[in-house]
């Protein structure tokens, strides 16, 4: 199938709200990006959102809606599919929003919505890191830690569109409870907000003294975020290193179960937190390799997301293309 048009790509986050205009082939032509400002309410963002389409649209000539054969969103949280509504998203703070129906009758335009980790999934396989692979993992470590899973050459999305809540897989029976009620969920140890929780515990239990980190941070907990931890860990703080290496840990603990599961040929990284490099990545490694399979897990490729922060937006802007069978690997 031959496929001629743009397609338009929006991740909406906590924080932000990322557009991408693609063509055809997956490249990206133009992209905004604003501040999402949750907390002004449902309503204000979605206004905001219309307007950051419409402008987006106006800078390139003789482009308009009638020029885009869909706009795909891609957000966290529990989403209808079938009906374009986000059922549960506590990163926006919205309950029961119909944004399909409410984009598809300002645009004229089929609007899809899907899972963010999901779409970052779709993206990677399909203009990505996972190009030219049938069995691909999307692994978002973030604020949260998130997947999506691409198996023999099609999306796992799940019976409600909610399949590879990797976040939450449990490594230890006896761990802290989770947001989701869980216990010792690998998100309570390896994600952005819990690795900033974390020693910010520590700092406040006067655990850090005057360490690098501690100094850093003023010893405020306020200002202790999992960037600064990676930063403090570049410049050679124990602590820090120590903390991620535990992050990596569980995370690799983690790992060994998705691979278990799906025998992926390639797991592709994205995320705020992934980027802290080796000190994390070296100790989740050498976890797969002591805990998994041997034959299951030597052959598995690890690599960075190559979209980057770009990925949901791309994926989100072909999974119409994707769900039309249009896409070739």
């Amino acid at each position: 199938m031959t496929i001629d048009g743009y397609f338009l790509g929006i991740d909406i986050g906590g924080t932000k709200m990322l557009a991408a205009l693609v063509d055809a082939q997956g490249r990206v032509l133009i992209k905004d990006q604003q501040p999402t400002l949750a907390a002004e309410g449902e309503h204000e963002v979605i206004r905001r959102l219309i307007h950051m389409i419409e402008s987006l649209l106006s800078t390139v000539p003789n482009l308009n809606a009638h020029s885009i054969l869909s706009l795909g969103i891609a957000t966290a949280g529990i989403l209808d599919m079938k009906t374009g509504t986000i059922v549960l998203s506590t990163n926006l703070g919205w309950r029961n929003v119909a944004l399909g129906p409410i984009l598809e009758r300002k645009f004229g335009i089929p609007v899809r919505l899907i899972n963010d980790a999901s779409a970052a999934a779709l993206g990677e396989w399909i203009v990505g890191a996972g190009k030219g692979t049938e069995d691909c993992l999307y692994v978002t470590v973030s604020t949260g830690i998130g997947g999506g899973v691409i198996s023999g050459g099609h999306m796992l999305l799940g019976a409600s569109n909610n399949a590879a809540e990797i976040g939450h897989i449990s490594i230890d029976r006896k761990g802290p409870i989770c947001k989701c009620g869980n216990r010792g969920c690998v998100e309570m140890y390896a994600s952005g907000n819990s690795i900033a929780r974390l020693a910010a515990e520590d700092i406040l239990a006067g655990k850090l003294g005057t360490t690098p980190l501690a100094d850093m941070a003023g010893h405020d907990t306020k200002r202790v975020t999992a960037k600064l931890v990676a930063e403090a860990a570049s410049i050679g703080d124990p602590y820090s290193i120590a903390l991620l290496k535990e992050a990596g840990e569980a995370l690799g603990t983690a790992m060994v179960t998705i691979i278990h599961l799906f025998n992926p040929e390639i797991i592709i990284f994205g995320g705020s937190v992934s980027l802290s490099g080796d000190v994390l990545f070296e100790p989740m490694w050498s976890t797969i390799q002591k805990l998994g399979i041997e034959d299951m897990v030597k052959d598995v490729k690890m690599t960075r997301s190559s979209l980057g922060v770009e990925a949901g937006a791309v994926g989100a802007a072909l999974l119409w293309k994707y769900e039309n069978q249009a896409v070739t690997i």
